[in-house]
């Protein structure tokens, strides 16, 4: 810290005092705080927790709280709640445009149409990769949902256009009413991440039906409650803080 000018301590002064009322924020709609949660209005929790995150409809992670989730998160390109059909990437529709009747059929099979589903967070690290975010009612059993997210991996798989080439998925499903065992019952391959709260399923099988030769991607998937985000935070950001601070008593300015 000491070979920082004292101009750019007073930035990240305020960068992490920003990032300690972002959290204060977070604790209030969790705990629902909010004068917009008790009025009687319709629950809309999810949404305030998704838009204080990253912006519903925008396609600016650089200027989100993902951090929140994973400091790394805010370099990636990347949107918050559009269709599948919508989504872009460096400019180009990520959906393929030269579709197969056989695709289509599939796609709009049972009375769906699965390229208008909505996934939460879509982030694209790099070449091969896509990161899934998914927000659930703080309370949703988030167990009734687990299958979410292996679902958009599965579309992105088969009917992104071929310079994507995702094959490589990173799936967290974020929610409150999580219980661990109740997690298993439903899928006894996630496992308890011990220490850290929280539970994650090394790999899925990601179908590769049309797309790509045929060949299979897979999944990492994390299930996580907004609270250990919420308590992860704020360990880093105090961490921070201390060394900020004891810089500043160490050298006075």
């Amino acid at each position: 810290m000491r070979v920082i000018p004292q101009q750019n301590k007073v930035e990240l002064t305020h960068y992490v005092a920003r990032r300690k009322l972002v959290l204060e924020l977070f604790s209030l709609i969790l705990n629902r705080k909010l004068s917009v949660q008790n009025d009687g209005s319709r629950n809309n929790d999810e949404a305030l927790l998704h838009n204080l995150i990253f912006q519903q409809n925008t396609t600016t992670p650089e200027k989100s709280d993902l951090w929140i989730i994973n400091e790394d998160f805010i370099y990636f390109q990347g949107i918050s709640e559009f269709k599948l059909s919508q989504v872009k990437f460096k400019g180009e529709n990520i959906i393929r445009e030269d579709l197969t009747e056989e695709e289509k059929q599939f796609i709009t099979s049972l009375g769906e149409n699965r390229l208008d589903k909505r996934p939460d967070i879509l982030l694209f690290p790099q070449e091969e990769k896509c990161i899934i975010i998914e927000f659930k009612n703080p309370d949703v059993s988030v167990s009734d949902h687990l299958n979410q997210i292996n679902n958009y991996a599965t579309l992105l798989r088969n009917f992104s256009i071929p310079e994507m080439k995702l094959t490589t998925f990173y799936g967290y499903l974020i929610g409150e009413k999580i219980e661990p065992n109740d997690v298993r019952a439903y899928d006894a391959d996630f496992k308890n991440a011990y220490n850290f709260d929280y539970l994650f399923r090394p790999s899925k099988t990601i179908a590769g039906m049309f797309n790509n030769d045929g060949k299979d991607g897979s999944l990492y998937t994390e299930v996580v409650k907004y609270s250990t985000l919420l308590e992860r935070a704020k360990n880093r950001n105090n961490i921070f803080i201390k060394k900020l601070t004891k810089e500043e008593i160490e050298q006075p300015f």
